[in-house]
């Protein structure tokens, strides 16, 4: 498991996730990305889509009125 800037662990189907978007963003196969990256990398691809996902999940959210 990766653990992330925020100290909490990103999931297996994130990691995956993660991994398998990158893969597509270069025109790759998910083997040839795991294959030709370094276990840093790979961590590096998951904390970019983690962080990416969280931002995009506080836009989302309603505002809460008070």
């Amino acid at each position: 498991m990766t653990e992330l800037r925020n100290g909490t662990y990103a999931t297996p189907g994130e990691e995956l996730s993660a991994l398998a978007l990158e893969a597509q963003r270069r025109g790759i196969s998910y083997g040839r990305l795991v294959a030709g990256t370094t276990l840093r990398e790979q961590q590096e691809i998951i904390r970019d889509y983690c962080e990416e996902k969280a931002r995009n999940r506080r836009r989302k959210s309603p505002r809460r009125s008070g």
